[in-house]
């Protein structure tokens, strides 16, 4: 059996990881979590991917004795090629925690690791968690894009760390590396009370001038996700090898709870920028007993009706692990859920204003009225889908009889039939581009959906001249 790591948390820190996973972590279910990254070998092939899982053990069905709880379970990493569904690469290993009496516990997470090798393409990874004693399972998979090795510098994953400490020369573990003993973060979610993020990676192929060495300047910048920065750190970094393990610990002192981007950037001595890696992460606020007695002073649990409305609304914003997380809670703190859900995406905090919010709800209730069918209400069309998100359009270009109209693009597939092309100028959320949504009415009975757009996802994907 394999010993795992057991760390304490309360069940709001294991909630708060549900609740802000929305862009930062992989909710592998509603009972664990995992993140992964690429490393590379000085040679071979494969590229080494490090799964890494973070069990919360409420849910497993342990061992009583007198000196605590023994649960046992297996983690499982299988990674297979989406065209036939062949397995590249599969793992599973028996894992074991215990949790003594003594320990006021009321969430512990035990955290595993597992790496598999795979060369470098696109699959499919699925992770799994096994109750031995309960015969239950938890399953994700989620697409995974493995990177082959450049033909210039370039960096590994960035692995998001609870802990890095050195370690005996010889030593040997689950979570030990170069001489260190790197304790992942599966769930990417750093508490405000400890306002520090510790990370670790690797770089390669760093250029070296003649003497052998180099410098650099690495500079770490972590955002919101609407951009907005609130850290820049720069290191120096002096590298004798083209290839360097690198270990860092940023401040976040002082950073409202929400999603972020760290943006790692190596630049030469010439500022000339080398490679650039990016990882997503949480900053959330652990709520005191006294704080949630006030929240709950504030507001009153929803009806059911009010329940199943704002799950309504959240599902056309919110990640599938921000549901789950709603779902999951008690009533009378779902409405904090969605205070605190909308608060997160507000843009500019020192604002009584919520613009984000209110440019949802204004969209949501226009769509509601205006594309609501006797078959389906307005956010469920493909017209309310893409107004919600981008609002009213530039331009509406209407064919009743499928005429070409005046914008240059390929309308090859909707020639005959009725259509609409909306026309963005300056559409958010892609680089404020233009963008084209070309909606047909294929049976003729005045209901236009989604045929094809410049923005990938979004039907059959066109190009603008």
């Amino acid at each position: 059996m394999y010993g795992t790591r057991v760390k304490n948390v309360s069940k709001s820190v294991a909630l708060a990881a549900s609740l802000l996973v929305g862009a930062a972590a992989y909710p592998a279910a509603d009972d664990f979590y995992f993140d992964y990254a690429f490393f590379y070998a000085p040679s071979g092939d494969d590229v080494v991917v490090e799964v890494y899982i973070a069990v919360p053990l409420d849910w497993l069905t342990p061992a009583e004795s007198e000196s605590g709880k023994i649960y046992n379970f297996n983690v499982g990493v299988n990674v297979s090629r989406p065209s036939d569904e062949a397995v590249v690469a599969s793992r599973v290993l028996p894992k074991t925690a215990e949790v003594a009496a003594s320990e006021n516990v009321k969430a512990p997470l035990s955290i595993s690791q597992v790496k598999v090798a795979v060369p470098p393409g696109d699959y499919r990874l699925t992770v799994g968690v096994g109750d031995v004693r309960g015969a239950g399972s938890r399953l994700s998979t989620v697409d995974l894009a493995v990177p082959p090795p450049a033909p210039g510098p370039f960096p590994s994953g960035i692995e998001l760390a609870t802990s890095v400490a050195p370690v005996e020369a010889g030593a040997r573990g689950e979570f030990v590396k170069n001489g260190l003993n790197v304790i992942p973060n599966p769930t990417k979610v750093v508490s405000d009370g400890e306002a520090s993020l510790p990370i670790y990676y690797e770089l390669y192929r760093l250029p070296l001038e003649e003497s052998g060495r180099a410098a650099f300047v690495v500079r770490y910048d972590v955002s919101q996700l609407n951009g907005r920065r609130f850290v820049r750190v720069e290191r120096v970094l002096e590298a004798d090898a083209p290839r360097v393990v690198r270990v860092d610990t940023l401040d976040l002192a002082g950073i409202p709870p929400g999603s972020y981007e760290l943006d790692l950037l190596l630049e030469d001595r010439d500022g000339k920028a080398v490679l650039q890696a990016k990882k997503e992460f949480m900053v959330y606020h652990e709520y005191t007993d006294g704080e949630l007695i006030e929240l709950k002073g504030k507001f009153m649990p929803y009806s059911l009706e009010e329940e199943k409305q704002r799950r309504k609304e959240l599902a056309l914003v919110a990640s599938e692990a921000e549901l789950a997380a709603f779902d999951a809670l008690p009533a009378e703190e779902k409405p904090i859920f969605v205070e605190n859900f909308w608060e997160r995406r507000d843009p500019d905090r020192s604002t009584p204003t919520n613009e984000f919010k209110n440019a949802f709800y204004q969209r949501y209730y226009y769509v509601q009225e205006h594309f609501t069918t006797p078959f389906r209400e307005g956010v469920a069309t493909d017209m309310g889908r893409v107004y919600l998100k981008y609002g009213e359009p530039d331009e509406i270009l209407r064919s009743p009889m499928g005429m070409r109209s005046e914008v240059t693009i390929d309308t090859s597939t909707w020639q005959s039939e009725p259509f609409e092309a909306w026309e963005y100028y300056t559409a958010a959320g892609v680089d404020n581009q233009y963008v084209l949504f070309v909606f047909v009415d294929k049976d003729g009975d005045g209901t236009f959906e989604l045929d094809a757009s410049t923005v990938p996802g979004y039907g059959r994907l066109i190009r603008s001249d």
